[in-house]
């Protein structure tokens, strides 16, 4: 007769420990892959906004004589309408910009204000967008709903004329 074995069943529970700990590492990966996914969306509508921001402001710079009124053209607040058939190049611009803005950007949207002090005009580009994407946190989630100003993301770009 041969020995009986005490140890029936030692490699089962091997396994299972083995089994238990690799899907926690896998739950730790899965967690960084989609925190990465979230920072690289927010990355690249922060570059986008700088870029349309930029864009703006190059094409006030284009058109100085218009961008120096104190009832400019280019001026604008959030929800603005787009021109729908433009007559002049700032209402052309300003309609281009915020229709790229609603395009490259969720819930893209626009600003500019102008000002003069010191005799010098300034102009105020500001682009937002929802900051509502990807993953939240409770807290997050609600101000989103809410629709408080902490659910936007902005660009500011200041303009000396």
């Amino acid at each position: 007769m041969g020995l009986k074995s005490n140890h029936a069943g030692f490699s089962m529970i091997e396994v299972l420990v083995t089994l238990v700990i690799l899907s926690f590492g896998l739950l730790g990966v899965a967690g960084l892959l989609v925190s990465g996914v979230s920072n690289a969306a927010s990355s690249e509508a922060m570059s986008k906004a700088s870029q349309l921001a930029a864009d703006m402001a190059d094409r006030i710079r284009a058109n100085p004589v218009v961008a120096m009124s104190a009832t400019s053209q280019y001026i604008t607040t959030y929800a603005d309408v787009a021109p729908t058939s433009p007559t002049s190049i700032a209402e052309r611009d300003k309609k281009e910009w915020l229709e790229a803005l609603a395009v490259q950007l969720p819930q893209g949207d626009g600003k500019i204000t102008s000002t003069v002090s010191a005799g010098q005009r300034k102009m105020e580009i500001e682009v937002r967008w929802s900051n509502c994407l990807g993953t939240l946190s409770d807290a997050a989630r609600t101000l989103c709903t809410d629709n408080s100003a902490a659910a936007w993301k902005t660009v500011n770009f200041e303009l000396r004329l």
